[in-house]
């Protein structure tokens, strides 16, 4: 039982990774629902201009039943327009967000290269300035045991 469990887990573990797309599964998946919802505008507008003109044909022949059925039409083409351009606008964002997380991660790259070299640059300076300290203190060590030791005076 346990072990079938464990099976079942790897294996929808596996199928999951399977599921989401790479980068480039991604820019081709992001392309073809662009064409997709553009085409669906166009289709939503057309049939909206359809339906205006059936409902303006109407109410100019006084057919208050054919003109009411056309306005019905009309108010569902203009919602369907609404949805499809608001998903159109969705996925743009989401397209501009995903080109920007990668321009994010070029900078974030460079910066930290740029980080990493001056980091390197500041640790030899430290290190040169620690051996030119240790030099000094060798040098003070050197010239002060060279000298004769001064004689105390005492305060009067």
């Amino acid at each position: 039982m346990g072990g079938e469990l464990v099976t079942g887990l790897g294996a929808l573990r596996r199928r999951k990774r399977l599921l989401e797309f790479n980068k480039a599964e991604k820019h081709v998946h992001n392309f073809m629902m662009d064409i997709h919802y553009a085409k669906e505008m166009k289709e939503s507008a057309a049939r909206l201009l359809q339906e205006a003109w059936m409902y303006y044909k109407h109410t100019r022949r006084k057919d208050s039943r054919a003109a009411r059925r056309h306005q019905r039409k009309m108010l569902a083409a203009i919602h369907t327009f609404r949805q499809v351009r608001l998903k159109h606008r969705k996925l743009r964002e989401q397209v501009n967000s995903m080109v920007d997380i990668s321009k994010m991660h070029m900078i974030l790259c460079d910066l930290q290269l740029g980080l990493s070299a001056s980091h390197l640059a500041l640790e030899k300076r430290i290190d040169g300035l620690a051996g030119k300290l240790d030099a000094l203190t060798e040098l003070l060590s050197t010239a002060l045991q060279q000298q004769p030791p001064e004689p105390i005076q005492e305060a009067t």
